[in-house]
């Protein structure tokens, strides 16, 4: 993305984001150091199956992953929420609204609309599965008269294709007789094996995500990917290895609702 179009999109100031929040000085490291409690991975003479050890390599032999969590801010029942991304946001929407939460995206009138298939939710078609076309659903709600364009003709990213001659990115799928029909994260259309694909782009998201939440007071990235990643893979994980199960939902959730709501 280029800087005049973040500028465009967002009113960011760049030189606001030149500094990562991983550098520090040698002060401000040995601090870290000294109060980090998750700090260290292996340790010589350790009971590897301690499971209230405090080592990576004992901790992540949990069914589930639970890192400690710093938040920025804390967060209010009465707060409204609106969760935006591909399926797992629909399950962090159901266990948000089992806490009694007000979930703006899960609006009863979506839920009353009929699934054409018997797999799906009605809620699916709310799925957003990557940055611009999140990016495109925001810029409607700002601006109900925006134009996008109806081309896309280079890929970003896997799933993501944009016209290189219009400043806004549209997620397009390609002509039905292609073979590029399906980029629906079940595919890649990289010369790379999909599960390399897959890491590349999430390492990407995830890099951004920690760069922007350190650049801004009021945004927090809350570690659900390491969670999903780092716990049990038969516990977490639905048959197809694409879909987080509920219970890795209500887990996540009920860590959030821990460290954020007051």
């Amino acid at each position: 993305m280029s800087a005049a179009f973040l500028n465009e999109t967002t009113g960011t100031n760049r030189s606001a984001l030149r500094k990562s929040p991983c550098v520090a000085t040698a002060a401000e490291a040995i601090k870290n150091y000294l109060q980090n409690k998750a700090r260290t991975w292996y340790r010589d003479s350790v009971e590897a199956d301690d499971r209230d050890g405090k080592y990576a390599f004992q901790r992540l032999r949990d069914t589930w992953f639970t890192p400690p969590v710093e938040p920025k801010f804390k967060l209010y029942r009465d707060d409204k929420f609106y969760a935006i991304g591909s399926c797992f946001a629909r399950g962090l929407e159901n266990s948000l609204a089992a806490h009694k939460i007000a979930v703006e995206s899960a609006a009863p009138e979506f839920a009353k609309l009929q699934p054409a298939n018997r797999e799906r939710s009605a809620l699916d078609f709310t799925n957003k599965y990557n940055t611009y076309s999140i990016l495109n659903e925001l810029r409607r709600a700002l601006d109900p008269a925006a134009e996008f364009p109806r081309e896309s003709i280079v890929q970003l990213t896997d799933t993501t294709w944009y016209d290189p001659h219009h400043p806004h990115f549209k997620l397009r799928w390609l002509g039905r007789d292609s073979a590029a029909s399906r980029p629906d994260t079940m595919n890649t259309f990289s010369t790379m094996d999909i599960v390399v694909a897959n890491t590349w782009a999430k390492s990407l998201l995830r890099a951004v995500a920690h760069e922007w939440a350190g650049a801004h007071a009021n945004v927090d990235y809350f570690p659900n990917y390491e969670i999903v990643q780092n716990s049990d893979r038969a516990a977490v994980w639905e048959p197809d290895l694409r879909h987080v199960k509920g219970a890795g939902a209500q887990h996540i959730m009920e860590l959030f609702a821990q460290n954020y709501l007051e």
